[in-house]
């Protein structure tokens, strides 16, 4: 009976010594606890499940990259939920808005003011967005730079699209003010196309993914050139946010030979933006479901270097989280352990660390501290057994005197027999029980 409840007896020594530990020091304990909970409340380090993104245009490449990332997170317990907005612009005020719900957007590079831009941050770029510039076959005119299309009527957009924004910057290091020129006209995207079918406008810029509808359709339109920019690269020094990419011979359609040739194009890489304060694991999973995404994209048709996502345009700043991402890959918490604890352990693992460096030496102390508590206790009967002895070797002492030696050994027998004595201290029992009544057999 004794075996079979021995680990029982063991579990309530240690749990008895737990108790007389937290007793004895309470006081820390308790800090340790608050410290525990205030860092709970501060770091937050529990990740959300539902994060929301924002991005314009439901039928763009946003859409189909938001698609692929939804699938993928919701398989590692994650929602994604969409927000379709009028702009890139709108896509990113959503974001700074605290009241908005929205954690992600992607945002077309180069649209942005810099108090904007510093208020998010950056996962790095998913895609390139070239910049289309078609015009009309028929005009007589020769383009030979890109100052000539400032003498033609030319669509550029609606003024809160990211296209207006692009084409005013690239205007504007040819000195020419696309807010003042009545030569460019602002509206839709699709209302360009109308007007440009119809002998209204001569150019058409669009920035946009080559599957956009109103792209797609220029393309294959037979009155339609695409314009090659000279000097593409001098943009691209002047503008952070501006690339150069080649469109391939016949890469859109190989039975028409869309292009003739290959074309070189500026384009601008979409930046999947992230608010300030997103848990990094979040921010980190959310890499991971972008890069699984972009393995089957149709949207890295016009860059076959770029491993996406990518931190290309540097006008937005790059979060902690990505640059952890890019410079170690994800950590091994998020790989191994279930989404919501990895990212528990990645933010907390420094408050854990601390508080297991205290408490673990109070572990220490703690292991077996029933059995030091009774083996101290047990010294103190033996201590004053040795004076005791000493005591009845003199030769003076009266019968009173052994008396109450008799009832100090008595009451210490008494003492120990009615202290709980905690597994592997038997032993000790044993020998101080029979040092006692050694010593009241001597003592009468």
């Amino acid at each position: 009976m004794i075996e079979k409840n021995y680990f029982l007896q063991v579990l309530r020594d240690e749990f008895d010594a737990l108790k007389e530990l937290f007793f004895k020091n309470k006081v820390l304990i308790l800090c340790l606890a608050t410290i525990l909970i205030v860092s709970l409340f501060v770091i937050d380090p529990i990740p959300a499940r539902n994060i929301q993104v924002a991005f314009s245009g439901s039928d763009s490449g946003y859409a189909l990259i938001a698609r692929d990332q939804q699938i993928y997170l919701k398989d590692r317990g994650i929602n994604l939920n969409t927000q379709g907005t009028n702009s890139s612009r709108e896509s990113a005020l959503l974001l700074v808005d605290p009241n908005s719900g929205v954690d992600l957007a992607f945002i077309q590079g180069g649209i942005l003011d810099k108090k904007l831009a510093e208020s998010i941050e950056s996962l790095g770029s998913v895609a390139y967005e070239p910049v289309w510039i078609f015009y009309n076959k028929r005009i007589e005119k020769r383009l030979d730079h890109f100052k000539d299309l400032a003498n033609l009527r030319v669509g550029i957009g609606s003024k809160d699209s990211g296209t207006w924004a692009v084409a005013k910057q690239l205007f504007a290091l040819n000195n020419i003010d696309i807010e003042s020129d009545p030569r460019f006209r602002s509206d839709s995207h699709q209302n360009n196309l109308n007007d440009f079918l119809s002998g209204k406008l001569d150019v058409v810029i669009n920035v946009n993914p080559h599957i956009d509808p109103v792209v797609y359709r220029l393309l294959h339109e037979p009155t339609a050139s695409l314009f090659e920019l000279p000097h593409a690269v001098a943009y691209d020094k002047n503008l952070p946010f501006i690339k150069v990419v080649t469109l391939a011979a016949s890469s859109i359609d190989i039975p028409n030979q869309i292009p003739p040739k290959d074309i070189s194009l500026l384009a601008t890489p979409t930046t999947l933006a992230v608010r300030k304060g997103v848990h990094p694991s979040l921010q980190m999973m959310v890499m991971m479901a972008t890069k699984d995404a972009q393995r089957v994209s149709n949207n890295l048709f016009i860059s076959n270097e770029e491993k996406f996502p990518a931190y290309i345009d540097p006008t937005i700043p790059i979060s902690a989280a990505a640059t952890y991402f890019y410079d170690f890959g994800l950590p091994q918490t998020l790989r191994y352990l279930p989404f919501w604890l990895g990212g528990f352990i990645d933010k907390m693992w420094l408050v854990l660390l601390t508080l297991l460096a205290i408490i673990y030496p109070l572990l220490n102390i703690n292991i077996k501290l029933r059995t030091i508590l009774y083996q101290n206790s047990v010294a103190r009967i033996r201590r004053k057994c040795l004076f005791i002895d000493r005591e009845l070797d003199l030769d003076h002492l009266g019968s009173d005197q052994r008396n109450l030696i008799l009832v100090r050994l008595s009451n210490m027998r008494e003492k120990l027999s009615t202290k709980r004595v905690p597994i592997d201290s038997e032993s000790d029992y044993f020998d101080t029980l029979k040092l006692l009544n050694d010593l009241i057999a001597k003592a009468k």
